[in-house]
């Protein structure tokens, strides 16, 4: 009895073993298709302007990295505020700094 459930139970195991073998040894569908390749990311199909949008911005952090590094202030404070330039943070010490607008311009006479 125990050897018929021996041998029952192995010819189970094979069975399974070599189905999920089987299963993987199918053809694979590895192709891409050369017009998806040439459209590029999905990203682009459904944000068109992302890039132009990240470029904007990192003239923004630019300039504001700028006005950062110009002012009279401890480095420890630069750190900070730099680093809640970079995080995207509105903190409170980013926005105080901010606040002031440094645009100068010229009067026309």
């Amino acid at each position: 009895m125990k050897k018929d459930l021996l041998l029952l139970f192995c010819i189970g195991l094979s069975a399974i073993c070599s189905s999920n073998v089987l299963a993987q040894q199918g053809t694979q569908s590895g192709t891409i298709i050369n017009s998806e390749e040439e459209e590029g990311p999905k990203l682009f199909k459904f944000e068109p302007d992302y890039q132009a949008a990240e470029e904007v911005q990192r003239k923004e952090i630019l300039l504001k990295r700028g006005l950062i590094d110009s002012m009279d202030i401890s480095e420890g404070k630069r750190q900070k505020l730099v680093r809640d330039l970079y995080r995207n943070k509105d903190s409170k010490r980013l926005t105080k700094i901010l606040l002031a607008n440094n645009k100068f311009e010229e009067l026309e006479d």
